[in-house]
């Protein structure tokens, strides 16, 4: 139960900031994206299918109120293999991110899955740099790195190693 109080803290801030912003002067977005995720290190197992590289899709959502901030929330899937699991797994995400066309944030997020003790990961945060741009009316391009830690405090130890490549398409709603 530790491990959720983090993410239910911040999901309910996320909820009363969308509800503090005029809807008028929202824009919601909905989209489809995709993480691309490799491994630092050869693993091996004799027990386990381990992949060392991979694609995780994602669902994503925006609220862009007036201004320079916008919020997220993303739920990415996890094939069996993922880490050594031996079951899928799902991560939903929040994050408050602060810009428009380049931008940068910071999330938390946890994991689900029955591989899991608890079935639940302890909360990963989560730094995020992107460039989105509008392909069409009410349609956008975010093309993202991130970078994924076990405290707050270490996001600004990123290594180039551990960066993960993420792009989503979005659609105004």
């Amino acid at each position: 139960m530790r491990r959720v109080i983090p993410f239910a803290v911040c999901l309910a801030a996320l909820v009363s900031l969308a509800g503090a912003a005029p809807v008028a002067a929202a824009e919601h977005r909905l989209g489809l994206g995709v993480n691309y995720w490799r491994a630092l290190d050869d693993v091996v197992s004799d027990d386990f299918d381990l992949d060392e590289d991979g694609l995780a899709p994602y669902l994503t959502y925006q609220l862009r109120p007036a201004g320079l901030f916008s919020f997220e929330v993303d739920l990415e899937y996890f094939e069996r293999g993922f880490g050594g699991s031996t079951a899928e797994a799902y991560s939903p995400q929040l994050y408050v991110l602060v810009g428009h066309g380049l931008y940068g944030g910071v999330g938390i997020g946890v994991t689900y899955s029955s591989d899991l003790p608890d079935d639940v990961s302890d909360p990963f945060y989560a730094a995020r740099i992107g460039y989105e741009l509008t392909l069409v009316p009410r349609v956008h391009l975010d093309l993202n790195l991130n970078y994924r830690a076990g405290t707050f405090d270490a996001l600004d130890e990123a290594d180039s190693d551990t960066i993960t490549l993420g792009a989503a398409v979005r659609f105004g709603l």
